[in-house]
């Protein structure tokens, strides 16, 4: 099983997902779960990284699901970020 991305428009939505309920829902799961910047990467269930690490100047973010649950792992963060 290869690891999975998608990417995700943040812009979709009129309100921002608050940085906990992204945290709380990736930590759900049991596979590895990070926001790829190309030279870093960013852990989504680590709270300091992602308070540290996160950019959301670009619009489209890219995340990469790896582990036994990544399939419904990435549908839940990308049901996430719908309008």
């Amino acid at each position: 099983m290869g690891m999975r991305t998608i990417e995700v428009d943040i812009q979709l939505r009129y309100t921002p997902i608050p940085l906990a309920l992204l945290i709380n829902t990736a930590n759900a799961f049991d596979c590895d779960i990070y926001i790829d910047y190309g030279l870093t990467k960013v852990n989504v269930k680590d709270y300091d990284e992602m308070k540290k690490g996160l950019n959301t100047q670009n619009r489209n973010l890219q995340f990469n699901f790896d582990g036994i649950d990544e399939l419904a792992a990435e549908g839940r963060i990308e049901m996430l970020f719908q309008p």
